[in-house]
């Protein structure tokens, strides 16, 4: 017993063993003693390594993104040809191993050691490759006549862990945060900004799709226990401060269930938070009430009714996809179909549905799920986007083999989509095929209905207007500003959609090539309304303001 704890710990970190074994000696989150650890080696033929006396290049440390050695505590020590030496605290951790070879494309082969030895070399060498990084790269910059000039905060990278730690729970800090959080609620934010400067720490909120700066604006000193309780409540590394980090906070306020989603990302003044608010109960799920237009709306329905096919709704963030993607499967979902859904983040978790999360780091992409999710004999596939050839490809040889495939993909409107998988290589015969219904989509602040307002204005120039419209001025709508709008005229959103329904006659022009104004006009003399129309039309109806639908639509 002796001669192993010697040889793990050296004769400066002799520790005493007790009956239980050494508490920093962990596998699987259980604690493992000396015996155990030798047991394990002998029983899988790994050898033990104490990683203190071990020195590993930066070449090496490289192979393996930091975030991917902390989640799984691994280390690569050496590479000789193909084969990767990686020391790993749990050697039956088979996901690891697996997401290692993926990454490296190396064979693996394992030595055991410490959890904690692993952690203190992650720390080490890590910082020791960021900083040979930044060195590297002011060398070449000075090499080139340029001037490098380091921007930061003073002694932010002394700062003290427990200090900070101790000041976020104090009741004052407990209480600013849930009073930011309480304030989105009440106001409908959908997300919250909390951004460092050099001299404040601002806050704002984006309600119905608009920024608006909280106030009064938070002390400096303020800033970093308010970014620190956030981490603790989100279950967030409270001392990394150089890395993004990604988190979920679960609340219940009343009776209302809200989900948070938290991203952090270092900047030069500090850590700058942005929380998406995704509150279930206000998520519209029945395409009867996300307030389509009726052309829209049984164009969705057609196409929904298909055994396979494809649908992609396209836009720009924040334009309402995601939701128009539930409310499909909402209406598809019941015991008799399979509904899986590829999703990066997931945004809302739905009954009935297999919902898989993206994880880019480990190699576990849109392309790679879909692949496998194809082999589980599903009904229809929900792909949260689609961003390469890769995904697209299988996303189409599945859609012609049974199956219907729900998507999103970021064009300006609905004919462009055709040109963007043109783009991406995808044969047009394939397009033909397999598309059934593509949707452009945009969301409008909806004027306040406790103090809406008519007014007459001109529309000489205005386009979009109905094509049997005559008149020369029209009676548009618009918000005062009450309490109940918090005073911007404004409550809740509305959808504006172009729908184009691919028929016989628009296969056709997809196999010639057809150019975007020839889709357009032909898919307008079919009844498709264009943003712009369908946002005038919606104006007309007193649903939002004649501003608003400027704003946010385009030209034709």
């Amino acid at each position: 017993m002796d001669k192993l704890n010697k040889f793990f710990w050296g004769k400066r970190e002799k520790k005493k063993i007790g009956p239980t074994g050494l508490s920093d000696l962990t596998t699987s989150g259980e604690v493992l003693g000396i015996k155990n650890m030798l047991s394990v080696c002998r029983e899988l033929e790994i050898p033990p390594l104490n990683l203190n006396k071990y020195k590993i290049g930066l070449d090496v440390i490289k192979l393996i993104p930091e975030s991917l050695a902390r989640t799984y505590k691994i280390l690569p020590l050496a590479k000789l040809g193909n084969v990767l030496t990686v020391a790993i605290s749990d050697p039956f951790d088979i996901v690891a191993i697996d997401n290692i070879k993926a990454i490296t494309k190396l064979d693996i082969h394992l030595v055991l050691a410490t959890a904690l030895q692993i952690i203190r070399a992650i720390d080490e060498y890590f910082s020791a490759f960021n900083l040979e990084n930044i060195l590297v790269e002011e060398k070449a910059l000075a090499e080139a006549g340029i001037k490098v000039e380091t921007v930061g905060i003073e002694g932010k990278e002394k700062i003290d862990i427990r200090e900070i730690t101790e000041l976020s729970q104090k009741t004052q800090i407990i209480e600013m945060v849930n009073n930011i959080l309480v304030e989105a609620l009440t106001q409908r934010a959908s997300d919250i900004h909390i951004e460092p400067y050099p001299d404040i720490l601002r806050i704002r909120y984006r309600i119905d799709g608009i920024l608006e700066e909280r106030s009064p604006v938070v002390e400096k000193k303020l800033q970093d226990a308010i970014i620190a309780r956030l981490k603790i409540i989100s279950k967030l590394d409270i001392t990394q401060r150089r890395l993004p980090q990604d988190g979920r906070i679960s609340l219940r306020l009343a009776s209302r269930d809200v989900d948070v989603r938290v991203s952090m990302l270092p900047l030069v003044t500090g850590e700058k938070v942005v929380l998406r608010i995704l509150e279930k109960g206000s998520l519209q799920i029945d395409l009867e009430k996300l307030g389509f237009s009726p052309y829209a709306l049984e164009a969705f329905k057609k196409a929904a009714s298909k055994p396979h096919g494809m649908i992609l709704i396209t836009g720009p963030t924040g334009s309402g996809k995601s939701t128009s993607l539930y409310a499909i499967l909402n209406r598809l979902n019941n015991a008799e179909r399979h509904l899986i859904t590829i999703e990066d983040p997931i945004e809302y978790q739905m009954k009935g549905v297999t919902q898989i999360q993206v994880k880019q780091e480990i190699g576990l992409t849109f392309a790679s799920i879909l692949r496998s999710t194809l082999r589980q004999s599903p009904d229809i596939v929900m792909v949260g986007e689609i961003r390469d050839f890769e995904t697209v490809d299988i996303a189409i040889k599945a859609a012609l083999t049974g199956h219907l495939i729900l998507s999103t993909l970021h064009t300006n409107d609905a004919p462009s989509a055709i040109v963007r998988l043109m783009n991406m290589e995808v044969e047009p015969f394939l397009i033909a095929s397999t598309l059934t219904l593509i949707a452009a989509q945009r969301l409008c602040r909806r004027i306040c209905p406790k103090c809406k307002e008519p007014y007459e204005a001109s529309v000489a120039n205005l386009s979009g207007l109905p094509r049997d419209f005559k008149e020369t001025k029209a009676l548009f709508y618009r918000g005062k500003g009450c309490q109940y709008c918090n005073n911007t005229g404004y409550f809740g959103r509305v959808a504006m959609v172009e729908a184009l329904i691919i028929d016989e006659q628009l296969r056709q022009l997809i196999l010639e090539r057809a150019t975007l104004t020839k889709i357009r006009e032909y898919a307008r003399s079919q009844g498709m309304k264009t943003l712009r129309e369908d946002a005038i039309e919606k104006c007309l109806a007193g649903e939002i303001s004649l501003e608003e639908a400027l704003r946010v639509t385009t030209e034709e």
